[in-house]
Formats: C-alpha cells, structure tokens, sequence
C-alpha cells in the first residue's frame, strides 16, 4: 500500500511539471538572447544598446522611473529610481519590456 502512495506521488508531480510547461505559459518565459550586428568594419552593437532611447521611452511608458539601460546577457537591466529615491537594478524583457522575476 505504500508503494502504491508513492507511485501516486510520483505521478501526481510529473503530472504537475507537465502543466508548468505547456505552451500557453511557454508564451510568457523570458527570450532574453544577445543580438549582435556587425556594421562590416569590425564594429559591433547589441540590439539593447541600439535601441536604448526606445526601451527607455517603453519603460517609462510603463510607470517605470528608469535612467538608464544596459545589456546584461540579452536581457535590459535598467537602473530604476525608486519612491524613496534610492536605485535598483530591475531586469526586462527586450521584447515585451516585461518585468523578470527570480524564481524562489
């Protein structure tokens, strides 16, 4: 009988894992990937870089209080302004500008 329960177990959480990862939750992982042009004479840029003003422009659209953005392994780490006037570094999305969250 005990074995029974643990099989039980044991299915119940891959049954779990399964759900946690089905496409309409897929839709809402992170694509933070470094994107890389090369102008022909040896000059790179990261598309974060290039399009700085615009995430800028984008976050603030979003109530978000940032002063500045930053490649951090193709995700935006954006230095934000809090409330009490202290900084944060606050991690998004380059493409939705979605808030990322550590897990745990």
């Amino acid at each position: 009988m005990q074995k029974l329960s643990l099989i039980a177990v044991a299915g119940l959480m891959c049954l779990g894992l399964g759900v946690a990862v089905t496409p309409a939750s897929a839709a809402s992982i992170a694509s933070c990937e470094n994107s890389v042009s090369n102008d022909g004479q040896g000059n790179y840029t990261d598309s974060i870089s290039a399009d700085a003003p615009a995430i800028i422009a984008g976050l603030r659209d979003k109530g978000v209080n940032v002063v500045d953005v930053q490649n951090w392994g193709g995700c935006v780490k954006a230095d934000v302004v809090r409330p009490n006037g202290s900084t944060a570094m606050e991690f998004f999305d380059p493409s939705s500008l979605q808030r990322l969250h550590r897990n745990g």
